[in-house]
């Protein structure tokens, strides 16, 4: 097989659209990226078409959510595969990660309902965010592992309350520093809402998608606890342009 950069691009209304390269997939053609948005509530796998004109999610990559509608995102999903992990930063909570502790890790747990709160956090293979509390997803870090970890690299970017659309993250794997902000997208002590996200997968050690026109060079904002706000490209800090 020729050695052709293709991209995972199931897009709206069923056309397929990519960055000029063939689409071959077969090994991840099963993959749907989902998301519950505020008063739409679950979205993304179904016909829908709301959230899914070219004109709204972007030009390429596969994707879920919605745009200049002012709607927060509350979770992401993925069907398809066990072998991507998402961890959200949620409002009031921080990184859901870090709310389990190594003892639940290790056993497995992969969600837990907050005391005192209707809310649960997911933090596990194919869900992020919360369900119950109406708390807005800010920023999210996936991690690929297994087979697809294997043959693929996973590129995602997301759509950010008063940003737009923000550039391209890399998916980790475990072994990465969690701490990091090379992987990271979205904000975090900003109080902005996620809107939207878009998924590619590459052949592994391909190239990354290439930003499309009003995307950002920076893929995370975030405040330190000096009150300082820093952009983030591939995690070192950049000009917010």
């Amino acid at each position: 097989m020729k050695k052709k950069l293709f991209v995972l691009a199931l897009v709206f209304f069923g056309g397929v659209c990519s960055f000029g390269v063939n689409t071959e997939a077969a090994s991840i053609n099963d993959l749907r990226f989902g998301s519950h948005v505020q008063d739409y509530g679950d979205t993304g796998f179904g016909k829908d078409k709301r959230f899914r004109t070219i004109a709204e999610m972007g030009p390429s990559g596969t994707g879920s959510g919605s745009v200049r509608q002012s709607k927060r995102m509350e979770a992401m999903f993925i069907k398809g595969s066990t072998d991507i992990s998402i961890n959200t930063h949620v409002e009031n909570i921080g990184w859901l990660s870090e709310k389990l502790t190594a003892k639940e890790k290790s056993a497995g747990v992969s969600k837990r309902n907050i005391k005192g709160r209707n809310t649960t956090i997911y933090y596990q293979a194919g869900r992020g965010g919360t369900a119950g509390g109406a708390l807005r997803v800010e920023a999210v870090e996936f991690t690929l592992t297994g087979s697809l970890a294997q043959q693929y690299d996973m590129y995602y970017c997301v759509h950010a309350q008063d940003y737009g659309w923000l550039g391209w993250s890399k998916a980790k794997s475990k072994t990465e520093d969690s701490k990091s902000t090379a992987h990271k997208a979205g904000t975090a002590g900003l109080s902005k809402r996620l809107e939207a996200y878009k998924v590619v997968l590459v052949p592994k050690g391909s190239p990354a998608p290439r930003n499309v026109s009003g995307q950002k060079n920076y893929q995370y904002v975030a405040k330190d606890s000096l009150g300082r706000v820093y952009a983030y490209k591939d995690g070192k800090r950049v000009s917010a342009k």
